[in-house]
């Protein structure tokens, strides 16, 4: 039992250390360097899921993994101010950790 309530412990010390964040697939045709969510039709934008990430980290075509967020719809707000892109897109659903921008989204982006 003593082996067991360790065993338990220690578990949950670690946990935190594994915590994954959130993958996104940027395929929507705009460099990101700053991404937000918010509650569909909300605007109550969080911080900066990207923060201390380098700039250049989510240009499209690539993948990266940021702040966890937890499964569900949001709006994403995009942010590249040296391309002068700064737009939302609506309803991303996120599944298992991961979302994908496909690039019928990033032509919606506004």
């Amino acid at each position: 039992m003593k082996r067991l309530v360790l065993a338990l412990s220690l578990f949950a010390l670690a946990t935190p250390a594994f915590a994954a964040g959130t993958t996104i697939v940027n395929h929507s045709g705009k460099p990101i360097d700053e991404l937000f969510a918010s509650e569909p039709g909300k605007k109550a934008w969080g911080e900066n899921l990207m923060k201390g990430m380098k700039e250049g980290a989510l240009e499209d075509g690539m993948t990266a993994e940021v702040a966890a967020v937890k499964d569900g719809t949001y709006d994403l707000q995009l942010s590249a101010p040296d391309e002068g892109v700064l737009c939302v897109i609506a309803n991303v659903d996120i599944k298992g950790g991961k979302a994908e921008l496909t690039p019928d989204m990033g032509k919606a982006c506004q």
